[in-house]
């Protein structure tokens, strides 16, 4: 497990402050590594992340929208090196709405998952830089979050 920065222990620390004050049981907020859990925010099927992923990216399709899939990997690539290639925590979907405005898709499986911190991160910077970061777990969810932006 990677080392967990100051900022998280003290906020675990303030976590368990409040529930002693208010006479709760101690809960953390969030897990040690930093990730959050996602939930739909509607009734959605439960499906794998693969086939939501896939869903999504023929709505968007269909709906002359451009996007693309964002692979991340890295690997040993013959004997010249080690090379890295996508958006390291990027959405798993990147793409540009018909107004110009950047948006990502950070698919999940429809009974939900878990942010993690970069994605976190990632999704502040990209809602700072006035661009759509959307956290979706299943085609149905779509719909409401591009309703008033196509």
């Amino acid at each position: 497990m990677k080392h967990r920065s100051k900022k998280l222990k003290f906020q675990d620390l303030f976590d368990v402050f409040k529930c002693v004050q208010g006479g709760k049981r101690v809960k953390r907020s969030r897990a040690k590594d930093g990730s959050i859990s996602t939930v739909p925010i509607i009734e959605v099927s439960d499906l794998s992340e693969a086939i939501v992923l896939a869903g999504c990216l023929e709505w968007l399709r269909a709906r002359n929208i451009v996007a693309d899939r964002n692979n991340v990997g890295s690997g040993q690539i013959g004997e010249s090196g080690f090379y890295s290639y996508g958006i390291k925590h990027g959405g798993d979907i990147i793409g540009l709405l018909p107004n110009g405005r950047h948006f990502e898709l950070e698919c999940k499986r429809g009974r939900g998952g878990r942010l993690s911190d970069g994605q976190q991160k990632r999704m502040r910077k990209v809602t700072d830089s006035n661009g759509y970061y959307f956290v979706i777990h299943g085609v149905e969810e779509l719909e409401p979050f591009f309703r008033g932006l196509l």
